[in-house]
């Protein structure tokens, strides 16, 4: 494995789309990616990468944090092509991930997911994440019902729990939905 990470930036956003949209057909980062490129005031950062394995792109990965939670970051549209699961590459794309995470200096990753995903689940909890349901009282209904957070501190100190704080995800997957 030759693994490169390109940033998605304007000139290879609508490829990122592209790649982005075949892992995950039922959602659009189009407008997470422009975030990314134009600095979100609500986030504190937002990096994005397409993935290549020497000159074949394999998969998508970023990374986001939040102003109100600046010490944690979150991994973002991670996945890889399904002609290239199973490969390991997921496996190395989440190393890279924690280690930009420790690199830029936060204390703690997270990531939020739903059963749907069991492949990336597994391999979360093999990366030593641990496990909690998301409800909140200002997210929707779906999302209190479906959401799980996996947390892992990049410390000596034990993991944090998320504890249900606010995330915005019921306006997040509206502004999913409407871009289809």
């Amino acid at each position: 494995m030759n693994l490169r990470y390109v940033e998605i930036n304007i000139d290879n956003l609508d490829f990122a789309v592209k790649i982005q949209n075949e892992i995950f057909p039922l959602e659009d980062g189009r407008q997470n990616y422009i975030e990314g490129i134009t600095k979100d005031p609500y986030r504190k950062e937002m990096v994005n990468y397409i993935v290549y394995d020497g000159e074949t792109p394999i998969g998508v990965v970023g990374l986001y944090s939040y102003n109100e939670y600046p010490v944690d970051a979150w991994l973002s549209w991670f996945g890889v092509l399904e002609e290239y699961r199973k490969s390991g590459y997921g496996s190395k794309i989440f190393d890279f991930f924690e280690n930009l995470s420790l690199k830029k200096g936060y204390t703690s990753i997270r990531v939020y997911t739903d059963n749907e995903f069991d492949k990336a689940i597994t391999l979360y909890e093999k990366k030593g994440m641990i496990k909690e349901f998301y409800k909140n009282n200002n997210e929707s209904e779906e999302i209190n019902n479906s959401t799980i957070i996996y947390s892992k501190s990049l410390t000596k100190e034990n993991t944090k729990k998320w504890n249900n704080k606010f995330l915005g995800l019921t306006a997040q997957s509206e502004k999913e939905k409407q871009r289809k």
